[in-house]
């Protein structure tokens, strides 16, 4: 930009010694600390854009040769076309090399449990994925093995509620993929852990494989087993951040579903009628229950259904959209 040392330092507020210490340096943005980087972002054009990208560059960088590694090659021009966040593929990046790294710890389980949200779920997908033009890896196989051999393992040593998220966030992306899952990776036992992580396996394979009797067989189980029910209503709120996730999986009797009606209209549109039927015959119900105004988009829902319902193939998929739209309309 044609600024010297004493430009940059009149203009930042730094003292001259300060910026004559980072101006050759290569490594200057490693060694800056916050409070002068801040003086340099809002004083000097450029610079705050340079920060951002220069760490992402150099974490993807990293990532990209760590996992290369472990056998896994990241296109880089499907990575950097991403319309997600880079710092969110980034995050599933890591997420990837632990899984192919295959240790089964508690620092494992943690940072994968962080994927149980509707952003994250959407960045890990793009690795799973071997869709042309859409997954991140030229060749997922490698993580998908990794992860079938993983999942059972993460539970073994320490049966917590990360090890339980960690579990249900691999499995339901080997699910989406593969259709299906080896019955070894199922939990042994009752319990809400079992139960959350059957829902995460039945919602990949719903959205896999269009499995319109494996939706209805999933709605016969929640009339039947309330435990099933509970994790069902506690599974959208807290994916979709309008709960916290917690232990005991319970919501608060008091919940407005706002970001889970958003989460709800984008799903009605960009998945398959068996999918759609599990919508509309067992969660959006449940959602009414705990929320009667939808978050607010009760008007916007009953549209998304009428259009969807419409052009929907499926005899019995139509005719429980319709009923429910009746219902709706009541309730508006």
């Amino acid at each position: 930009m044609g600024l010297n040392m004493s430009d940059v330092a009149a203009f930042s507020g730094l003292d001259e010694s300060t910026v004559f210490r980072l101006w050759d340096n290569v490594e200057w943005l490693d060694r800056v600390s916050g409070r002068s980087l801040q003086s340099l972002m809002s004083s000097i054009p450029g610079i705050a854009e340079y920060s951002v990208s220069h760490s992402i560059r150099k974490r993807r960088d990293e990532l990209v040769g760590d996992l290369r590694k472990e056998g896994l090659s990241v296109d880089l021009n499907a990575l950097e076309n991403s319309p997600l966040p880079q710092q969110l593929m980034l995050n599933a990046l890591e997420a990837a090399l632990h899984i192919v790294r295959g240790q089964a710890t508690q620092k494992t389980s943690s940072f994968i449990a962080r994927f149980w949200g509707s952003e994250q779920d959407r960045a890990l997908e793009t690795l799973y994925s071997a869709e042309p033009g859409r997954g991140i890896l030229r060749d997922p196989q490698a993580l998908h093995d990794s992860s079938i051999d993983l999942a059972p393992r993460l539970t073994r040593k320490a049966y917590s509620l990360h090890s339980i998220l960690a579990l249900n966030v691999i499995t339901h992306q080997v699910s989406k993929v593969t259709g299906a899952l080896d019955a070894d990776l199922g939990l042994d036992g009752a319990g809400r852990g079992n139960a959350f992580t059957m829902r995460g396996v039945v919602m990949g394979q719903l959205i896999s494989g269009n499995d319109f009797e494996l939706a209805e067989k999933y709605r016969r189980e929640l009339d039947t087993t309330p435990l099933y029910a509970a994790v069902e209503e506690w599974a959208f709120p807290t994916y979709s951040k309008d709960g916290r996730v917690s232990s005991d999986f319970t919501l608060p009797s008091s919940l407005s579903l706002r970001n889970t009606a958003v989460e709800i209209l984008r799903e009605i549109v960009a998945y398959n009628d068996a999918y759609l039927y599990y919508l509309v015959s067992t969660y959006i119900p449940l959602a009414m229950k705990r929320d009667p105004a939808f978050g607010g988009k009760l008007a916007e829902l009953i549209q998304a259904l009428e259009l969807r319902g419409a052009d929907c193939k499926d005899k019995r998929t139509r005719q429980t959209c319709n009923t429910l739209v009746r219902r709706l309309k009541g309730i508006a």
